[in-house]
């Protein structure tokens, strides 16, 4: 029997790399067209057959999901991520994670080392300014399925969406300082073109609207996700000539920096300002006082963004995407209770 031709057979013969010949025998538009031409013609003058167990091996799936968030030193996204492997271990995937650092540039770099990698699919959640989601758009184009979690793009079509009752949670909140006879609210939000930053403003303003508390778009203001400017924005919302006497904070980062910008004012907290955050991060309940806040189930979560995910990766065309909707659960701690008076 003689023996079969390959592409390096060829490449030697025409005096070029075997991968120039794959790459014009499946047409790549990087290689001239009189390559491409030349390759085809020795290739049939040859006989040669594509081996079907090489060519099935590069088609195979690869196993390994990758996943972007924006930065793993936020307890919420290393709970998350511990959610995602563990999911991803049972179905016997592996995972790459990568941190956009909230810059929109390392979150373009991070799709396109994603593609480079050959993940089956990609597990995501902005940067704080992610506003364009054309390198996403690009990995669908790739045929690489995109699960959003958390921080998503309505505008990014075609992906499955995990992510909590944004609206609810912030309503609770605001309410639950309402009942403690908070008045003049505040909402330190994150930055204005991320979605889950406007779902809790619209549960703010909804509990304003049931207790019939006039809105002021004064004591709403965005911040970028720096400790630092979040302080500085706190002070400046209570040096105010009316200040607000409670605060709902984006987030517990948030939520600590008005507690920072409340002990430099010496103002007491929960008496002249309560304060209520969102993530339930284990410091919350180390602080003094302790911090009250919005619980969100994060390890489940990420479980449920790697299953969506994964389902899609082995379903192909015949998945559908889904939005799954997780539930909130307030945590009442000293920051917001205020002490009743005999």
């Amino acid at each position: 029997m003689a023996e079969q031709i390959t592409i390096k057979d060829i490449g030697k013969l025409l005096n070029i790399s075997p991968s120039t010949v794959s790459r014009a025998l499946h047409s790549h538009p990087e290689i001239s067209k009189e390559t491409q031409l030349l390759v085809k013609k020795t290739a049939k003058q040859l006989n040669y057959q594509p081996n079907k167990a090489a060519l099935s091996l590069s088609q195979s799936k690869t196993k390994t999901i990758g996943v972007i968030v924006p930065n793993l030193g936020y307890h919420f996204f290393s709970t998350a991520l511990q959610g995602i492997e563990d999911e991803a271990a049972k179905r016997g995937f592996t995972v790459i994670a990568s941190q956009s650092m909230e810059l929109i540039e390392r979150e373009i770099k991070n799709t396109v080392d994603m593609m480079r990698s050959g993940v089956d699919g990609v597990i995501v959640s902005l940067a704080e300014h992610s506003s364009d989601i054309q390198h996403f758009e690009n990995l669908q184009r790739q045929n690489v399925p995109i699960v959003q979690f958390d921080r998503v793009s309505d505008l990014l079509k075609k992906t499955s969406k995990v992510i909590v009752d944004n609206t609810a949670g912030a309503f609770g909140a605001v309410e639950h300082l309402i009942k403690q006879g908070c008045n003049r609210i505040a909402y330190i939000a994150g930055p204005s073109e991320l979605v889950i930053s406007n779902r809790r403003k619209d549960g703010y303003r909804m509990a304003l609207g049931k207790y019939n508390i006039p809105f002021d778009k004064k004591l709403i203001v965005h911040c970028e996700f720096d400790h630092q400017k979040a302080v500085k924005v706190a002070m400046k919302l209570l040096s105010m000539n009316n200040p607000p006497d409670g605060i709902f904070a984006y987030s517990d980062r948030f939520a600590i920096a008005a507690l920072a910008a409340a002990r430099q004012m010496n103002l007491k907290v929960p008496e002249e300002l309560a304060i209520i955050g969102f993530n339930n991060e284990p410091v919350s309940s180390l602080l003094t006082p302790t911090l009250s806040s919005v619980d969100q189930p994060i390890f489940e979560i990420g479980q449920m963004a790697a299953k969506l995910l994964i389902d899609q990766i082995e379903q192909g065309n015949a998945f559908t995407p889904q939005t799954i909707l997780f539930i909130t659960k307030l945590v009442k701690r000293a920051s917001s209770k205020r002490i009743k008076k005999a």
